[in-house]
């Protein structure tokens, strides 16, 4: 029960540092991976950089996943990406050996805890919270470090007398390292206990070096869920995590009698474990990246030829909800994207199956915002996501009133009103390009189209009294006019401060 509760104190302090960074720096995230990419080299070392800030490669290959699937990153770029991220995770073995290891804990976990506690309950900004909470994880961490080192000291269980039943040092590694990851779902989580039993004296250096690679393998367990229902090219970077990750555990298999060849006596004392995993983490993790150099541009081509079938474009992973920052920008281009949509309906062929595909994106953006409004937000991110509320009030209500327009059409079209309405028509449509085209400075068109509707309308009046047309006729075609003129009203609202597409 011990080694229970230091484990869950491990994983809380890991799980509170990584949602504290990702929400604090959510605006570096999304530099570093949707704009400052532009090489693999690029891509690979803003993997590095941003697994090793956030402490999550899972974290950073569910982001990178998430804008793949939204269509902001290209897939030669995200492959480095996630080689780099698998790097990057390496961090987690040095903080522990160097650090964890080395320093006395409570010289600087309790006033880590203590500061980060404070800025979480006293800051008044969002960035400040989740930085507090950062620290406070990072503290709890390493708190969870020490405890784990007192409960494996007092554990009398042996993980070698495994072998009695599977004879195979290395088949016993690889399934626990792989069982760990799955269950915390956090390789740095699994080799941070794994280091922690090594250097307790649990276990050979051959079981523990497996286990490392097991949980190398077992990390991709978490990106495979998170390609679930996500776009052909969301899973073809998950394949190429998974066959990253497949490769380097082989080659590290095959090499390991040879990287640890002369270490014997080196490695026989429980204190050198540590540094030697963390030594062939990176080392096997490193060597995989040089064997893809040749290897990648093989095994993109061949992935770029599996999984065709198309799926709905969409800014709206799911993935992205848990980053605010990285939401936003998703809900911002794809509003935008339905913006252009709407204005499309005047030309729209079978209007009333894309009327209801329109009000379904409407309801699934609306749906994204409910899950990323349930992050702790900014007073700038809320005010965002409620600017997008309401402009999805207003297209929402554009698409009600141009519904109304159309069960109108067919008896506008069997009226002496025919001619008149489609010139109206015409100048709607010029309205829409206009719309498309600007963001500003729509005040004169519309009220030139607001003006030649009200003499149409007069117009229409006229002519059913002079040709003693059936009232109910002319009311029909007055509803129909107006509703259509109501649906461009409420896109020039919707649009007062419309996102700027990505390019």
């Amino acid at each position: 029960m011990q080694l229970l509760g230091a484990l869950g104190l491990f994983l809380l302090g890991m799980w509170l540092m990584t949602e504290g960074l990702k929400i604090a720096g959510g605006k570096a995230l999304e530099h570093m991976l949707g704009k400052w990419i532009s090489s693999r080299w690029r891509g690979f070392v803003a993997g590095v950089v941003v697994t090793g800030l956030v402490q999550s490669s899972s974290a950073v290959t569910v982001a990178t996943i998430g804008f793949v699937n939204a269509g902001l990153m290209s897939f030669a770029q995200s492959v480095w990406v996630i080689f780099g991220s698998n790097v990057g995770t390496t961090l987690t073995a040095w903080l522990v050996t160097l650090i964890g290891f080395k320093l006395d804990m409570a010289a600087f976990t309790y006033p880590l805890i203590g500061i980060g506690a404070l800025l979480k309950v006293f800051s008044p900004k969002v960035r400040g919270q989740s930085l507090g909470m950062a620290l406070a994880g990072f503290g709890l961490l390493f708190m969870g470090i020490s405890a784990l080192q007192s409960s494996f000291s007092a554990v009398q269980f042996d993980p070698a007398s495994l072998t009695q039943w599977i004879n195979s040092p290395l088949l016993v590694g690889l399934g626990l390292g792989v069982i760990l990851t799955i269950l915390t779902q956090s390789s740095s989580a699994a080799i941070a206990i794994i280091l922690t039993a090594s250097a307790s004296g649990m276990g050979d250096w051959e079981l523990a070096a497996a286990a490392v690679i097991g949980a190398n393998i077992g990390t991709t367990s978490t990106a495979l869920l998170a390609s679930l229902g996500a776009s052909a090219g969301a899973k073809r970077l998950v394949m190429a995590h998974v066959l990253f990750n497949l490769l380097t555990g082989l080659v590290a298999l095959c090499l390991l009698p040879l990287l640890t060849w002369g270490l014997a006596d080196w490695l026989g004392t429980a204190s050198h474990m540590p540094l030697f995993l963390a030594l062939f983490h990176s080392g096997f993790n490193l060597l995989g990246v040089m064997l893809m150099l040749p290897v990648e541009p093989k095994m993109s081509a061949w992935l770029l030829s599996r999984f065709r079938r198309v799926n709905r474009y969409t800014q709206l992973d799911t993935n992205l909800a848990a980053i605010p920052d990285l939401a936003l920008g998703a809900v911002q281009r794809e509003t935008a994207l339905l913006r252009l949509a709407i204005l499309e309906l005047p030309q729209a062929q079978q209007t009333d199956v894309k009327l209801d595909r329109l009000q379904g994106r409407v309801d699934e953006i609306r749906e994204f915002i409910s899950k990323a409004s349930r992050n702790p937000l900014t007073e700038q991110q809320g005010q965002d996501f409620e600017q997008a509320m309401a402009d999805l009030h207003g297209f929402s209500s554009a698409l009600e009133a141009y519904l109304d327009f159309i069960a109108q059409a067919d008896a506008l079209t069997a009226t002496p009103f025919a001619e008149d309405v489609q010139d109206w028509l015409a100048q709607v449509q010029h309205f829409a390009d206009l719309q498309r085209q600007m963001s500003e400075g729509l005040d004169t068109p519309w009220q030139a189209l607001n003006q030649s509707y009200k003499q149409l309308r007069h117009r229409l009046i006229r002519i059913s009294m002079s040709q003693h047309l059936d009232a109910a006729i002319l009311e029909k075609a007055l509803q129909g006019l107006s509703a259509c003129l109501r649906c461009q009203r409420r896109i020039l609202e919707s649009g007062q401060h419309p996102p700027i597409l990505a390019s």
